[in-house]
């Protein structure tokens, strides 16, 4: 009788147990938006920043050799970045040069996503951001709307007008893995 009881008893509360823990009702199908930054692993040029130049047409030996003039220019890594609701993959470039002979000068961003074996695919691209001073930037957030996890980066790509007119670019040091 005492084996039936408790038997009878572990049913009781196996009902019991059962009515309360029930199944996740209408549970959302769609994934957060959220984003983690990963190392670059394609190195298709200078990554973070760099610095181009133009070399003085007039000089004739190494001493000499000063360039006219030399940009700098810098990205800034993707960001994830919520306004007013919606989640943006901001990216910041910015391009200053020193010496003469480099004006108009400016950056221009272009976002791009990951498509596979090698290959980027630009998302976004601004205007240039042209300048008459030494110092020009360009910022940009682009708002995210994608499906399921893709990879961005920023280029950043410097003109300069010159004696000839020159173009130099750089790309983010990391990546940004983003579920939109």
């Amino acid at each position: 009788m005492r084996i039936q009881g408790k038997i009878a008893l572990l049913a009781v509360l196996g009902l019991t147990a059962a009515g309360l823990i029930a199944p996740a009702v209408h549970a959302d199908p769609t994934p957060k938006p959220r984003a983690e930054l990963v190392p670059a692993w394609d190195t298709p040029g200078p990554q973070g920043s760099t610095t181009y130049e133009v070399r003085s047409p007039a000089a004739e030996d190494q001493r000499a050799a000063a360039p006219a003039w030399r940009c700098h220019l810098y990205v800034s890594d993707p960001q994830f970045w919520r306004h007013n609701g919606r989640w943006h993959i901001k990216g910041i470039g910015r391009q200053w040069c020193t010496g003469a002979g480099y004006i108009p000068q400016g950056p221009r961003l272009t976002l791009q996503r990951y498509l596979g074996l090698g290959v980027w695919r630009n998302v976004h691209r601004t205007t240039i951001a042209w300048s008459r001073g030494h110092y020009a930037e360009m910022q940009y957030p682009w708002e995210c709307t994608g499906s399921g996890s893709e990879e961005y980066r920023w280029v950043v790509d410097g003109f300069a007008q010159g004696v000839p007119r020159a173009r130099a670019h750089a790309y983010s040091l990391v990546y940004l893995r983003a579920i939109c």
